[in-house]
């Protein structure tokens, strides 16, 4: 059914612009009506019977909304829950298809956005329909939402650690020349004995049946005897050195239980053949190819040839090349990063994976550094090539196979 109405809708944080459009007798646009609502439950049922004013059957109207963080998930909802078809699209599709007049605006929430949103459902309405209609998928947002606090609980472990080596430099700065500071049995030592000094005090006995630390045992007496650290700048800082210690024991048991979370949803939510083919390309473990299926909008792998969708998601991804120039100027080449920085992240970490473990790949990325590419370059290539595979996998049906092109001819 053709979609007489278009209903466009620019969501910020504190408010809503809303703009109905609908044809008139002598086919051309007219505004019904265009209006600020509340970010509540008042503001949505204020949209919901104004629309029910103007719009007969639900079918004709097509709703389109900038895609803006998590604001835009529950507007669309309950609009598709009232029986209206609903298209969020990403605002970078939306900024290439603005009119000039609304190009070089500056402030995100200009009212023209809600107008002119109108005018891409008018323009693109049925292809927007095909590839960005709006779906609920419960698990799929919960996988998304576990990963982002695994993210976050990741970037906190990390900070901290740093902080504990930063509080180690000034109780005990010897101890990392003769021990990985982060092993298990130095830290249940260090949560017992925080000081050098009580370190010294202990048996050596003790130190190698207790924490593990049999082969150096006497070195770390000796070296706790003759430290640097001044006792009692170590022990004013043992208070918060335990503190630290608890902390990141609980963190890391949190991270755990929540990466066996993640594991077995994504094996309820998501069909085990698609995550094996996933996990058949070198690099992608199994939460990399949990991390990537909670992400990925399949709709992207759907129009044109492999390379195409390729260039598609990687462009999604916001790891494509782009060219900083002005006038006669023209600077370096790098990644755009304006695309899931989560995806992103997840395709750099299965790059370096590759680059260490599969074979055509670590030839690739030695031979990118012999070139002369820094190693974040190097791997931004591996991304790319990773990028072909995933695609090429997830639209055949068929794992990754190694060296598929040789083998191929060789069989022709």
């Amino acid at each position: 059914m053709k979609q007489n109405y278009i209903l466009g809708i620019d969501i910020a944080k504190h408010k809503v612009r809303a703009a109905l459009s609908g044809d008139t007798m002598e086919q051309r646009e007219l505004l019904l009506f265009e209006k600020d609502l509340p970010v509540n439950a008042a503001g949505l049922t204020q949209l919901l019977v104004r629309l029910r004013e103007q719009v007969i059957e639900p079918k004709s109207l097509l709703v389109v909304i900038e895609a803006t963080g998590m604001l835009h998930l529950n507007w669309s909802a309950a609009l598709m829950r009232a029986g209206y078809s609903v298209v969020v699209i990403n605002p970078l599709i939306a900024r290439r298809l603005y009119t000039l007049g609304n190009s070089i605006r500056e402030n995100k929430s200009d009212p023209i956005d809600a107008r002119q949103l109108c005018g891409l459902g008018r323009l693109h309405g049925q292809q927007l329909l095909s590839l960005y209609r709006f779906t609920l998928k419960p698990r799929q947002l919960c996988l998304q939402r576990l990963h982002s606090v695994r993210k976050a609980l990741r970037k906190s472990l990390s900070n901290l650690k740093k902080s504990y080596r930063s509080l180690l430099d000034l109780s005990f700065p010897e101890l990392g020349s003769l021990l990985e500071i982060d092993g298990v049995g130095i830290r249940q030592l260090l949560a017992q004995a925080p000081t050098p000094c009580a370190i010294a005090r202990m048996r050596r006995s003790s130190l190698e049946k207790n924490w593990m630390l049999r082969p150096k045992a006497a070195q770390l007496k000796k070296l706790a005897t003759e430290s640097i650290a001044d006792p009692e700048l170590a022990a004013a800082s043992s208070p918060a050195l335990v503190a630290m210690l608890q902390t990141l024991d609980t963190l890391e048991t949190r991270l755990r239980e929540l990466d066996h979370q993640i594991v077995t949803l994504t094996s309820q939510s998501v069909e085990p053949h698609t995550q094996a083919l996933v996990e058949s390309v070198p690099g992608f473990g199994t939460l990399n190819a949990s991390k990537m299926l909670a992400f990925l909008p399949t709709e992207i792998l759907h129009a044109g040839s492999n390379r195409q969708a390729a260039a598609r998601l990687q462009a999604f991804m916001g790891n494509d090349p782009r060219v900083r120039q002005s006038g006669q100027w023209q600077g370096k080449t790098k990644m755009s990063k304006r695309g899931v920085e989560i995806l992103r992240t997840t395709l750099f970490q299965c790059a370096f994976s590759a680059s260490q473990n599969d074979p055509e790949l670590r030839s690739f990325y030695q031979r990118k550094r012999a070139q002369g590419k820094h190693h974040e370059a190097a791997l931004s290539h591996l991304m790319r090539i990773l990028t072909r595979r995933l695609v090429a996998v997830l639209r055949s049906r068929k794992p990754y196979q190694p060296n598929y092109h040789l083998a191929h001819a060789n069989a022709a």
